[in-house]
């Protein structure tokens, strides 16, 4: 195989990957504060990819007005969905595994209701960034993959940071760890929930752009993500933080070669045996631990 292959491969494979590393960070932060399997949060991520999409085109194709609009896009309709289902659902006390079953209900919901607003048919991203190639020391780089690999990774940082020195992130960590004690010292958890849902909102939203600025933006384009990055989450350890990050890097890599060594399309199989094996090798992941973690 031509280096020059090798590295494009790998590239791509880093780009989708830090894309489930979005999705799955967002899927982790909600178990660890509420317990609850988030099966809905492709779609947070596909109606994020819709809005980004509605606002680069109000904006005359502005990328960073996409990137902006789905990433609060996303946000907002975490939010909502916390607010109107799964509070609710909480406080009534149910089992819950009837929150999770849920999730699917929203999940379904979200597809048919973007199915109404923009329609059927896949929308094709206006060129958000720069597709002719760069050549660097004699390889040549897509700068599309490139960039989408630089602004997943500055948001990750971000959101390090902000676990690190915000008092809301210090709030979050702390209701996720102990709700109890949080409560004892001051912290509202149900204000801490309503942040990490929209923080994970914002992350997929943020993902949707970045994956239909590489494909196309569609209705059903979360489902499938979604269970990637759910595998993802699974492989770096679900509840983890920086498990998250390293699962989904490490998972869109094992996806993007197999597709180049095996077939493309079976490629969704091999994810589903790398989730299979997860279970029956690690099943707490890279970096799971039981019991909730910050």
């Amino acid at each position: 195989m031509i280096y020059d292959q090798f590295l494009q491969t790998l590239l791509g494979g880093l780009a989708i990957g830090c894309i489930y590393s979005l999705i799955a960070l967002g899927i982790s932060m909600i178990v660890r504060a509420t317990d609850i399997l988030h099966f809905a949060q492709g779609e947070v991520m596909m109606v994020g990819a819709m809005t980004g999409f509605s606002s680069g085109v109000w904006a005359g194709n502005a990328p960073l007005l996409a990137l902006i609009g789905g990433t609060f896009g996303g946000g907002l309709m975490a939010v909502a969905v916390e607010l109107g289902v799964y509070r609710p659902l909480r406080a009534r006390r149910v089992p819950l595994i009837n929150v999770v079953i849920a999730t699917i209900g929203v999940s379904i919901v979200l597809q048919n209701v973007a199915r109404l607003v923009w329609g059927s048919e896949p929308l094709a991203y206006p060129a958000l960034f720069e597709t002719r190639g760069l050549v660097i020391s004699g390889f040549t780089v897509s700068p599309q993959l490139a960039t989408i690999v630089v602004l997943s990774v500055l948001i990750m940082a971000a959101l390090a940071v902000f676990f690190r020195y915000s008092r809301a992130g210090i709030a979050m960590q702390a209701a996720a760890q102990d709700p109890d004690a949080a409560r004892l010292m001051g912290i509202s958890v149900e204000r801490a929930t309503v942040n990490t849902f929209a923080v994970s909102g914002m992350m997929a939203g943020a993902a949707g752009v970045l994956l239909g600025s590489l494909f196309f933006a569609s209705f059903n384009m979360g489902f499938i993500t979604g269970i990637k990055a759910f595998v993802a989450a699974v492989l770096g350890g679900l509840g983890s933080v920086p498990g998250a990050m390293v699962g989904g890097l490490l998972f869109g890599v094992i996806e993007t070669f197999s597709a180049m060594f095996i077939s493309t399309s079976y490629k969704d199989a091999v994810g589903m045996v790398v989730l299979i094996l997860i279970l029956l090798v690690a099943p707490m992941g890279l970096f799971g631990r039981a019991g909730r973690q910050v």
